[in-house]
């Protein structure tokens, strides 16, 4: 075999790695994994259509205190919510319309069956009598003075009988110089398992004070 001079073996491994330099390389292997789906997100469903708001009856007020809505308490209670609605309402005479509405569910059977014949005894006036006074158009007799009471207290309750009670009421009316004050009793029946107002009695009891325009007697007295 002929020998290779050391100038031609040079060139030859220098040509060989000029051939290994200019070989491409190999490419870099792609990862293969499917990309992920993206997520479904589900249309948000409409909110529903707000209700309309409840359309009061006729002749009833809609505000907070709900006709029909009485304390299930004492006698007490029952008292109370009534004197707290005629101080808010200040109704004179006797109630109409939308107060009736209200006073309806802390009067017993009896107090408003005396009402009733009243009622349209003060209408058929008006109707035929148009220039005089109405008769149960002045007045408070849930007091027995013409002007009502600006504020009142409850005092003892006293059993009465099986379904039946007493509380004592000390009213006061403020407006005049000096300030009347005055006592009264609200005659309470059960009934329809509530308390309800069956009666008042006016005036100068048990050594009570009277104020000079304050009624003697009692509620029913009106109807007579």
């Amino acid at each position: 075999m002929a020998r290779v001079g050391p100038r031609l073996a040079a060139w030859l491994l220098l040509s060989l790695g000029l051939v290994a330099c200019a070989r491409p390389a190999a490419p870099a292997a792609k990862d293969e994994r499917p990309a992920p789906a993206a997520a479904t997100v589900s249309p948000r469903p409409p909110d529903p259509p707000m209700a309309p708001p409840p359309v009061p009856e006729p002749g009833v007020r809609a505000e907070p205190e709900a006709v029909g809505s009485l304390p299930d308490g004492s006698a007490t209670d029952a008292v109370r919510g009534l004197y707290d609605l005629h101080m808010q309402l200040r109704a004179s005479g006797l109630p109409v319309g939308e107060d009736l509405a209200r006073y309806r569910p802390y009067l017993s059977r009896h107090l408003l069956a005396l009402m009733a014949p009243a009622a349209r005894e003060r209408d058929r006036m008006i109707a035929e009598q148009p220039g005089l006074k109405p008769p149960y158009l002045e007045g408070d007799m849930f007091t027995g003075l013409d002007e009502g009471a600006t504020g009142y207290r409850v005092g003892a309750r006293t059993a009465l009988g099986p379904g039946r009670e007493s509380v004592e009421l000390e009213f006061v009316y403020d407006r005049s110089e000096p300030p009347v004050r005055w006592r009264g009793r609200a005659l309470m029946l059960r009934e329809d398992d509530r308390w309800k107002l069956d009666d008042v009695e006016y005036g100068d009891f048990d050594a009570g004070t009277t104020g000079e325009f304050v009624r003697s007697g009692r509620l029913a007295d009106w109807f007579e």
